[in-house]
């Protein structure tokens, strides 16, 4: 998986493990927006960074956020990382939802006919 120009290590996010991590992830990184609201800019982009950066090292494992980031803490390119990674997840549950689809009850309907 490449994220902002650096290769990572794939996740398969069919392993249940890997889905709740994800998951938790993502909760965590949704629950930012109402806590920034009243914060400086500067106090904003150092929380919803620091997110950010918390969802790669549980995603990556300790230290992505380095690999990834360096030591830059810029909203924009962070926000276009996890952008990344979350197209690149979603592509693996389209792959899965096309080999499911073969198999499902109105194909196997439409084939009998």
């Amino acid at each position: 998986m490449i994220i902002n120009n650096v290769e990572l290590i794939d996740i398969d996010i069919f392993d249940v493990e890997v889905a709740e991590k994800y998951e938790n992830a993502l909760k965590e990184v949704e629950t930012v927006a109402s806590k920034v609201k009243d914060m400086k800019l500067s106090e904003s982009v150092r929380t919803q960074c620091e997110s950010i950066f918390k969802v790669f090292n549980i995603l990556f494992g300790e230290g992505a956020d380095k690999k990834i980031f360096g030591d830059k803490m810029n909203l924009l390119t962070c926000i276009k990382a996890f952008e990344e990674l979350v197209v690149q997840v979603n592509d693996q549950k389209s792959a899965i939802e096309e080999i499911a689809s073969k198999y499902s009850p109105n194909r196997a309907q439409r084939r009998k006919k």
